[in-house]
């Protein structure tokens, strides 16, 4: 692109409109992978471990509820993205809470942590 040029420059005016639609759908849809990608450390952990030293289920439990409640929202707002943020969220939060009530045992860093506080 020349320099001083824009996108915008090579649009006709009739696509330049779409232009910050098309962003603004890109930057949502990459929001919500990243919500997908946040989740994986804590449920990685879960699922391999079978560890989960210091999760509060009551946490979890409450943003099920928000997010049932934020779900419910964007449906009756027929708001798509928004939609299935929420409803990966639910899938990610219920798959957690189902992993720290199988979870039995403290894994060897956390079992290191426990120790190393209570040498404190």
């Amino acid at each position: 692109m020349p320099r001083g040029q824009t996108l915008a420059t090579f649009l006709s005016s009739e696509d330049q409109k779409y232009v910050p639609r098309l962003n603004m759908r890109i930057i949502g849809w990459a929001g919500t992978a990243l919500v997908i990608v946040a989740y994986y450390p804590q449920i990685h952990h879960l699922l391999v471990e079978r560890c989960a030293w210091g999760i509060s289920v009551l946490t979890w439990l409450i943003w099920l509820v928000a997010s049932v409640l934020l779900l419910t929202y964007c449906a009756v707002r027929r708001e798509l993205l928004m939609c299935v943020v929420q409803g990966v969220n639910i899938a990610a939060i219920v798959t957690t809470i189902v992993l720290v009530r199988r979870s039995n045992k403290v894994c060897p860093y956390h079992r290191g942590v426990t120790e190393a506080m209570a040498r404190r």
